[in-house]
């Protein structure tokens, strides 16, 4: 019997909050039958130090324990203040083992996020070849089954498989971030499709580099890319910046597939805005226009910097009437369900528009079945803009340019057109969208990576 202080030992890959109700159960068990079983740690190869492999839930309420200094024993022997009972695995078990016996402990009992769950699986197949070069898949799936209870193993190896593709590209926003793990798969399958297609595209015309297309993206960081574009180019920007709304909360995650894999503070949201309105106004002609999509809690902060760089802004946004019933509710059923959004709408030189459109532009919002990326807008919307503001042949700059609707519309009307993007899945879409419209399908089966 070993006890060792709870301060010292380490907790690891805990990414989620223990059940309360749980720990709380436990404290009354050991108070009135003892510690049944104690917490099985390790010990680290390279520190020495103890961390705990299975037990979390054991260890947190021996710890509230001795907080209320309670007395209680572990079999039968008292229990000594701010220590905890252990047993050790590190001189019986391997590695994979270890991580096996925290998988059944830790996970497989408390629901664990897919996430969690992908990458304990991934990384016990990962151990059990570095022992086994000749270990397989199907070796991985049978001790999920027998750590499951199952003889059988149908649809295990389909989980390892995946548990390790997914593993390998959690750091990717877009798919870390994907409700369940059938859903991150087919997020998954569809970036790299469009990265292969874009790389053939951005390799057909790295052979005619001396005649660029007319209508392009570019990958990079919009701050650092506009300020390197040469002045008076521009006839129109339109830009669709981060609103400063969190729309990458959890809340709004949950309703759809293409989720806002950005930064979207207020701060973050005026530094943008800024840039867009100081360096757009360099890089655009003597005469030029600008549309740029934002919150109301914004409108003042645009009115005031479009002033101050020389830009003529309207007095009131323009609305994009983007749904007839369906809308989010921030209050809920207390409140009214916002179906448009605004367009904030300037001038540089008086250009002013070609026709005088009503300020309500309608057009439906892109269905959830074919959008692409988070915050996309309709191409519909993109080629009304364009159209009553721009001529053939004059240069349309999207610094925000997502999957490429601007590109898409600009290459519609015969309009020369730059997109820049930094979310790198989201700028090979627009690739290819400079060079072709997407492909109206509903997505791909995610099995289809088994």
């Amino acid at each position: 019997m070993t006890f060792l202080d709870i301060s010292k030992i380490e907790i690891r890959n805990r990414q989620r909050a223990l059940d309360l109700s749980h720990v709380a159960s436990l404290e009354d068990s050991i108070l009135t039958k003892g510690l049944l079983h104690a917490p099985v740690i390790a010990t680290d190869p390279v520190t020495q130090a103890p961390f705990l492999v299975a037990g979390a839930h054991r260890l947190e309420a021996i710890r509230r324990l001795h907080n209320r200094a309670a007395t209680f024993t572990y079999n039968g022997v008292p229990v000594p203040a701010s220590q905890s009972p252990t047993t050790s695995l590190a001189d019986i078990l391997s590695p994979a083992d270890l991580r096996e016996a925290e998988l059944h402990e830790n996970i497989i009992r408390l629901d664990p996020t897919w996430q969690e769950k992908a990458h304990a699986i991934a990384d016990i197949h990962k151990m059990r070849v570095v022992e086994n070069p000749a270990h397989t898949y199907t070796g991985t799936a049978k001790e999920l089954a027998s750590l499951s209870g199952r003889e059988s193993t149908s649809g295990f190896r389909r989980e390892v498989r995946n548990a390790a593709i997914l593993a390998e590209n959690l750091h990717r926003p877009s798919v870390s971030k994907a409700r369940n793990a059938t859903e991150a798969l087919g997020i998954l399958m569809k970036e790299e499709e469009a990265k292969v297609e874009a790389e053939m595209i951005r390799r057909r015309h790295s052979v005619n580099a001396a005649a660029p297309p007319e209508v392009r993206a570019i990958h990079g960081d919009m701050t650092l890319v506009l300020p390197s574009l040469n002045a008076g180019l521009v006839d129109l920007i339109i830009a669709d910046p981060p609103y400063g709304q969190d729309m990458d909360s959890g809340g709004l995650r949950s309703r759809t597939v293409e989720h806002h894999n950005y930064a979207d503070t207020p701060e973050v949201a005026k530094a943008i805005l800024q840039t867009i309105l100081t360096e757009g106004f360099r890089v655009c002609k003597p005469r030029a226009n600008l549309f740029m999509f934002g919150d109301v809690d914004l409108f003042s902060f645009f009115k005031q910097a479009c002033q101050a760089m020389g830009w003529k802004p309207f007095r009131t946004p323009i609305i994009w009437q983007k749904s007839e019933s369906e809308g989010l509710a921030p209050w809920g059923g207390e409140g009214f369900r916002r179906t448009y959004e605004m367009i904030f709408f300037a001038t540089k030189g008086g250009r002013g528009l070609l026709q005088s459109p009503v300020d309500i532009l309608s057009e439906k919002r892109v269905s959830r079945a074919t959008r692409r990326y988070g915050p996309e807008k309709p191409v519909g919307l993109m080629e009304q803009l364009i159209n009553c503001s721009t001529m053939p042949g004059d240069f349309v700059l999207d610094p925000c340019c997502g999957a490429g609707s601007t590109l898409i519309a600009a290459r519609h009307l015969k309009r020369k057109a730059l997109g820049i993007e930094l979310d790198q899945s989201a700028f090979h879409m627009a690739t290819i969208a400079a060079e072709r419209d997407p492909v109206d399908t509903e997505p791909e089966q995610a099995e289809a990576l088994a």
